[in-house]
């Protein structure tokens, strides 16, 4: 904490203004995201073969981990766009 309390102070007291760009990032490929929603697909479509609670469980896991990437892939394509 105390080195970055001095590195902002540095900052700070510098007259230099450094400029920073901004440099675009590459589209993901296609493919990849073809994959992601494939395993997506999968993972909702997923059915535990035993009962109980424990079929429960895993169904509730993988549902959960599907979420996971959804989110994942909304929030790049998000930032994509420029949002």
């Amino acid at each position: 904490m105390r080195s970055y309390i001095m590195a902002t102070e540095k900052l700070t007291l510098e007259d230099d203004q450094t400029v920073i760009e901004a440099v675009p990032v590459p589209l993901p490929d296609h493919a990849l995201l073809e994959d992601l929603e494939h395993i997506i697909f999968k993972l909702r479509a997923f059915m535990e073969s035993s009962h109980g609670d424990f079929a429960l469980g895993v169904e509730a896991g993988m549902q959960r981990a599907a979420e996971m990437i959804e989110n994942v892939l909304k929030r790049h394509q998000e930032s994509d766009l420029g949002h």
